[in-house]
C-alpha cells in the first residue's frame, strides 16, 4: 500500500493532536465530576480547539459554560449576602459571560452596579463635606435686606433736635423709608456726624437712644424701642443644622446652650447632629463654639517592648548517697518469700539456731560526688504596637486568664436564718496588663497615662472546705509620662528576687568542719526577675487648629448679643458696574452742562429709586461732587420740622469742603508690629495691615527676606479677611528668601485691620529686613497697588 504524502502529513498531524484532545476532554471530564467547573470550561475549550468538529467536545464545553455560571451566580449571592459588591460585581459579570442567556445573573449585575455607582456618589458627597460646608456658609442668611443705594458718606449735624426728625431727614438722605413703632417716644437729641455712612450714622443714633431697627422690605425699616419684648416681638429666628464630624453630641450641645445662651438646641445622637433655632448672631456664636471644639481627635502609635529578664545562678557540691538511711531484716533462709508486711515467718524449732548469719544490713550501695555551678540568663521580650485615639485607653493583655472561685451567701428562710453559699468564677488575666491613654497637645507633646501589671500563679493555699484556692504574685506600676513625637523612655526596677538552699548528706557531719563539705550535698539557687517597658510615641494624627481658632470673637454685649459679619449688609449687592464711557477729549469739548447744575440743586432721589454710586475720581471737565449733608439747625433753636432732606442750592458765601469720599481716599499699608523679635529656633511674627480698605476681595504679597537669617513658616490671612466668617481661599509659594501668597474672597471686605500674618522662625542671631516687594489689592471695582511701607525690621536673638 502506497501512502501519499499529503495523506501522510494529515496522519500524523492527527496522531499528533490526536491523543492531547482526548487527554485534555478526559482531564476536563475529571474537573467536571469534582465540581472544578472553571477548569472543566478550560480543557474542554482546548479539546475542542484540536478537534473543532467533534460534536461530544461541544456539548461538554456548552454544559460546563451552563455550570461555570450557574457557580459564580451562587457565589454571587453569598457576597451579596455579606454586602461586598464588589466580588459579587465580579461573579456576576463572569456569570454573565459564560452563560449569556443567563438573565438573572445579568439583572443582578446591573443591580449591584448602580448599587457601587450611589455608593460611589456618597463617598465623593462626604469626601466633598468641606466644601458643601462652605457653599452653604456663603448663602446668603434669608433676611429681607435694603434695595441699593449710594454708599457715600453722609454729614449730619443737628443741635437740640427731635431724634423723629433726625431720623426721618437720615431716611431721606439715603432713599429709604423709616417707620416708627408704637411704643417709640420721641426726644430731643443733639447729633454730629460727619464722614459716615448711612449704615453707620444710623446705628450710632439708635445706639445711642436705645433704639433698634428692623429692615421690612427693600425700601422700608422700623425703629423700635430696645427691650427684650420687642426684640422677641421683631428678631428673626432662624433654624440651623450643625453636623459634627468628632466632638461629642450631648457635650457640644450642652456647651452651644450654655455659652450662647441658646435655649432651642436639641441633639441628634443618631445622626451625629446639632439642630439650634435663634437669632443670626446666636447662630453665628454657636457655628464658631462648634467649629472650635468639633476637632478630629489626636491618634498616636505606641510602641511597647516589654522584657522580662530572669537570672537563676545554682550550685550543688559534695557527696551525695543513693540512701542516706540503714536498715537490718532477719532472713534466717534467704527466701524472699518468707518476709511479708514487714514480719519474717520462721518455723519454731529453727528458732534455738538463730545467729548473726540470719540477718541481713542493707547500707548505701552508690556514692555521688557533685561539684556544679550553673548561671542562666533568660530574656523574654514582646513587641507589641498599639493604636491609640486622644483620651481612649488602649488594653494590652499578654498571658493566660485563671478563673477564681468567689463565693456569695444569700439567706435561706427555713424555719429559721440560715446561709446559703453559692459559688461563681471569676476570671483574672495573669501575666502583662497595660493600659495606655494619650493625649496630643497643639505643640506636639504626647501626655501618656499608663498603668502596668505584671502577674504570676503562686502557690496554692488551702482554705478550710473550699479547697486549694490560687494565689497571685503581683507587680503594679502607674504614672504619667510627657514625651515628644519618637521620643523613647524605659521603666525599670520591677524586681522578685527569691533564693533556695538545701542541705543533705549524714546525720551529724553537717557540723564537723571540712566533713561538711566532703560527705554532705549543698544546692543553692538564687533567682532574680526583672521587668523592663520601653514605650515610644509616634503622632498619626494631631489636633488641626487654626489661628482663626484662636483668634477671640466679638459677641455684642451681655444684654444684647452681636457677632460682626453674622447679619447680612444692611444695603443689598450692588448691581453689576456699567460699562466705562470712552475717555472724553480736551476739556473745552467737553459739555458745560454739568458745571451750570451745581450737585446740590438735583433733587432728591425717591425712596424707591436706587442712586448710582459715585466713582472714585470725577470725570474731566467736571466739579466734584461733596458728600450728601443734611441740613444743620441753629445751635439756639432746634431744626424746623419741615427741614428739607437735602439742603438748597449752594449759597455764595464759602463753606468748608466736606472730607473726600472713602472710594477716593488712598489706602495705606504698613508692618505691624515694626520690629519682629525672637531667639534662635523660636517663632516671631508680623502683620500686614491696610488702612481704608473698600470690598476688599483679593490680596497677592511677595516678601523679601533673608533666607539664612529666618525663615518664613507660615502666611496666613488676617484678620480683616477672615473675623466675619466668610471662607478664604489660599495660594502660596515658598522659596529661598522669597514668600508669594494670595488670598481671595467672594464677599468684600470693608474696614481697616491685618490682612496678611507672617509668622517667622529665627535660623541665627543677627539682624535683618523683611520688605513687601508686591502688594496687589483686588475689588469689584479694579485693583489698587499701595506704596509699599517701610521694611519690618527682623532682630533674631541667641
Amino acid at each position: 500500500m502506497v501512502i501519499r504524502p499529503r495523506r501522510l502529513v494529515a496522519l500524523l498531524l492527527v496522531l499528533a493532536t490526536g491523543p492531547g484532545c482526548a487527554t485534555a476532554h478526559r482531564q476536563g471530564r475529571q474537573e467536571a465530576e469534582r465540581g472544578n467547573w472553571d477548569l472543566a470550561v478550560a480543557r474542554f475549550t482546548r479539546a475542542l480547539q484540536g478537534d473543532p468538529d467533534n460534536i461530544r467536545y461541544k456539548l461538554d464545553l456548552e454544559n460546563a459554560k451552563v455550570q461555570a455560571s450557574r457557580f459564580h451566580y451562587a457565589e454571587a449571592k453569598k457576597h451579596l449576602a455579606a454586602d461586598d459588591l464588589d466580588r459579587a460585581a465580579d461573579e456576576l459579570d463572569i456569570a454573565t459571560k459564560y452563560d449569556p442567556a443567563n438573565r438573572s445573573a445579568s439583572d443582578d449585575l446591573l443591580l449591584v452596579r448602580e448599587r457601587i455607582r450611589k455608593r460611589e456618589a456618597e463617598r465623593q458627597e462626604r469626601a466633598d463635606f468641606d466644601a458643601l460646608k462652605a457653599r452653604a456658609q456663603a448663602t446668603r442668611i434669608p433676611v429681607p435686606v435694603l434695595s441699593p443705594r449710594s454708599p457715600v458718606p453722609v454729614v449730619i449735624k443737628y443741635t437740640d433736635a427731635s431724634l423723629e426728625k433726625i431720623l426721618e431727614s437720615l431716611g431721606k438722605l439715603a432713599g429709604v423709608n423709616i417707620l416708627f413703632d408704637e411704643g417709640y417716644r420721641d426726644k430731643k437729641d443733639t447729633v454730629n456726624l460727619t464722614g459716615v455712612t448711612f449704615q453707620e450714622a444710623l446705628d450710632q443714633i439708635t445706639f445711642t437712644n436705645r433704639l433698634f431697627y428692623k429692615v421690612l422690605d427693600q425700601n422700608t425699616l422700623i425703629v423700635v424701642p430696645e427691650s427684650r419684648q420687642k426684640r422677641n416681638a421683631y428678631e428673626e429666628l432662624m433654624l440651623q443644622t450643625f453636623y459634627l464630624q468628632n466632638a461629642e453630641v450631648t457635650e457640644t450641645a450642652n456647651l452651644v446652650k450654655g455659652l450662647a445662651a441658646i435655649q432651642k438646641v436639641q441633639p441628634n445622637q443618631a445622626l451625629g447632629a446639632i439642630t439650634v433655632v435663634g437669632s443670626s448672631d446666636q447662630l453665628a456664636i454657636a457655628q464658631r463654639i462648634i467649629e472650635s471644639n468639633d476637632k478630629a481627635r489626636g491618634e498616636v502609635v505606641i510602641e511597647v517592648q516589654i522584657l522580662n529578664v530572669n537570672r537563676t545562678r545554682a550550685k550543688e557540691y559534695g557527696l551525695r548517697l543513693s540512701n542516706y538511711g540503714a536498715s537490718v531484716e532477719f532472713s534466717p533462709s534467704g527466701n524472699p518469700d518468707e518476709i511479708s508486711g514487714g514480719l519474717t515467718r520462721v518455723r519454731a524449732h529453727l528458732l534455738s539456731s538463730i545467729n548473726l548469719a540470719d540477718f541481713v544490713v542493707k547500707i548505701p550501695s552508690e556514692i555521688f560526688a557533685r561539684f556544679l555551678q550553673s548561671e542562666s540568663s533568660t530574656r523574654i521580650l514582646a513587641s507589641p504596637r498599639l493604636r491609640a485615639a486622644e483620651g481612649k485607653k488602649a488594653t494590652l493583655r499578654i498571658g493566660e486568664e485563671v478563673p477564681v472561685p468567689v463565693t456569695t451567701f444569700s439567706t435561706v428562710n427555713t424555719g429559721g436564718s440560715t446561709f446559703a453559699p453559692a459559688t461563681s468564677f471569676q476570671y483574672r488575666n495573669v501575666g502583662v496588663n497595660l493600659d495606655v491613654t494619650p493625649r496630643v497637645s497643639a505643640s506636639g507633646d504626647i501626655t501618656l497615662e499608663v498603668t502596668a501589671e505584671f502577674s504570676l500563679i503562686g502557690e496554692g493555699t488551702s482554705v478550710g472546705d473550699s479547697g486549694t484556692l490560687p494565689t497571685f504574685l503581683t507587680r503594679n506600676v502607674s504614672g504619667t509620662l510627657r514625651l515628644r513625637d519618637g521620643e523613647t523612655t524605659l521603666i525599670g526596677g520591677l524586681l522578685q528576687q527569691s533564693e533556695t538552699d538545701s542541705l543533705t548528706g549524714v546525720l551529724g557531719l553537717q557540723s564537723i568542719p571540712v566533713l561538711n563539705k566532703v560527705f554532705t550535698n549543698r544546692s543553692k539557687e538564687a533567682v532574680d526577675t526583672e521587668i523592663l517597658i520601653s514605650i515610644t510615641p509616634h503622632i498619626v494624627r494631631s489636633p488641626k487648629l487654626t489661628e482663626e481658632d484662636m483668634v477671640p470673637l466679638g459677641i455684642g454685649t451681655q444684654e444684647i448679643p452681636r457677632v460682626r459679619g453674622a447679619r447680612p449688609p444692611l444695603f443689598g449687592p450692588e448691581p453689576p458696574p456699567e460699562p466705562e464711557p470712552p475717555e472724553p477729549g480736551p476739556p473745552a469739548a467737553a459739555p458745560a452742562a454739568p458745571e451750570e447744575t451745581p450737585p446740590e440743586a438735583l433733587p432728591p432721589a425717591s425712596p424707591r429709586q436706587a442712586r448710582p454710586a459715585p466713582s472714585s475720581a470725577p470725570a474731566r471737565g467736571t466739579t466734584p461732587r461733596p458728600p450728601a449733608e443734611a441740613p444743620a439747625a441753629p445751635d439756639e433753636a432746634a431744626a424746623p420740622a419741615e427741614a428739607p432732606a437735602v439742603p438748597p442750592p449752594a449759597a455764595p458765601a464759602p463753606r468748608p469742603s466736606p472730607p473726600p469720599p472713602a472710594e477716593g481716599r488712598p489706602v495705606t499699608v504698613l508692618f505691624s508690629p515694626p520690629e519682629a523679635a525672637m531667639k534662635v529656633g523660636e517663632r516671631g511674627g508680623l502683620g500686614i495691615v491696610v488702612v481704608g480698605a473698600r470690598d476688599l476681595q483679593s490680596v497677592e504679597v511677595v516678601l523679601a527676606f533673608d533666607p539664612a537669617l529666618v525663615e518664613v513658616v507660615e502666611v496666613a490671612p488676617g484678620s480683616l479677611l477672615t473675623l466675619d466668617g466668610q471662607p478664604v481661599g489660599s495660594e502660596k509659594t515658598m522659596e529661598a528668601g522669597r514668600a508669594r501668597a494670595r488670598f481671595s474672597r467672594a464677599v468684600g471686605a470693608t474696614g481697616s485691620g491685618a490682612i496678611v500674618s507672617v509668622s517667622l522662625k529665627g535660623l541665627k542671631p543677627g539682624n535683618g529686613l523683611i520688605a513687601i516687594e508686591s502688594l496687589v489689592l483686588s475689588r469689584a471695582g479694579g485693583t489698587d497697588r499701595p506704596a509699599p511701607p517701610a521694611p519690618g525690621r527682623v532682630v533674631v536673638g541667641p
